[in-house]
């Protein structure tokens, strides 16, 4: 009898293409990991793996098997599902990782309309990067991932998942009053010699405001580096940096610092699951109510009355 959790490594192994990315995935060691595929292979009895240099593929047999097990993954979520819809009513609890602005936009008004319509369904919620909630989504240490991810940087392999998209964030331009004149005749180049906040050097928004900087011909002067955006759009209120940050993070109050007319680029904001539990009755709530919640998000302000707040 071949072992599930040996079996999903060898799925991660079939996505990603080395022990070291299966390691991350998984957040265990390589060695475990060599270790757990070496195990595989005996209970398979079949050659599965071969090595190029450093690198562990799959032979004919290994990715005969993997096709299989991919199946009895998602065939494995699929009886759950059906099992959970075996109920009369929607119960029990369900478990939410999501990156920091998903608090507040997505989870707590999710856990606020589901107090009322849904009582008996408990939410738990933990905020992680997208990245590790994935993690954990993958490990089935949580049922939901609610991730960010920005239209500049390349995807995760979404192998075993189901990505459902719930809204797609612009990123904008928030600039002290008194340069939105200067942009607006010469485009974000007029912010070329100014100081910058930003987040991480390796970050969504640090990637963000030095591409826009390149694009517009500069290298932008990043004087301060903070985490998270709520924090981002606190320091650039003093109006002694400029900033680019997603819309949703923007308080009211600041609604005047955001120069309107630029495409910066977004991010899409997904609720992921397993393969298979769309069709549990709590996953299939939470994802239907998420979706509602998430065409209410964004704020409805044309560029016309941006330039009017300003």
């Amino acid at each position: 009898m071949l072992d599930l959790r040996r079996m999903m490594l060898l799925s991660d192994l079939a996505d990603l293409g080395s022990v070291t990315a299966v390691a991350e995935r998984r957040n265990i060691t390589s060695s475990a990991v060599s270790q757990q595929l070496r195990v595989l292979e005996e209970e398979a009895g079949a050659v599965l793996f071969r090595r190029d240099g450093r690198t562990l593929g799959l032979t004919r047999s290994g990715q005969v098997l993997a096709e299989h097990v991919r199946r009895v993954l998602v065939a494995v979520d699929e009886a759950m599902s059906a099992v959970a819809a075996t109920s009369d009513r929607v119960a029990g609890q369900v478990a939410i990782a999501t990156f920091n602005m998903g608090i507040p936009t997505l989870a707590v008004p999710l856990m606020q309309r589901l107090s009322g319509e849904a009582p008996d369904l408990r939410v738990q919620v933990q905020q992680e990067s997208s990245s590790a909630a994935i993690r954990l989504l993958r490990q089935g240490e949580v049922d939901v991932a609610i991730t960010c991810q920005y239209d500049f940087v390349g995807q995760d392999s979404p192998g075993g998942l189901n990505t459902v998209p719930l809204l797609f964030e612009p990123l904008v331009l928030l600039a002290p009053t008194h340069t939105h004149l200067r942009i607006r005749k010469q485009g974000l180049a007029a912010l070329a010699d100014g100081p910058w906040v930003t987040g991480p050097q390796n970050s969504g928004l640090g990637v963000a405001v030095m591409r826009a900087g390149e694009s517009a011909g500069f290298t932008p002067q990043v004087k301060h580096r903070l985490i998270g955006a709520q924090n981002i759009c606190d320091l650039a209120a003093t109006e002694v940096a400029s900033a680019i940050v997603p819309r949703l993070s923007v308080p009211a109050k600041l609604a005047a610092l955001i120069v309107p007319g630029l495409d910066l680029g977004g991010r899409t904001i997904s609720a992921v699951v397993r393969a298979g539990r769309q069709r549990d009755p709590n996953i299939s709530l939470i994802l239907r109510t998420l979706r509602a919640i998430a065409d209410e998000a964004l704020p409805v302000q044309s560029d016309e009355a941006l330039s009017v707040a300003s």
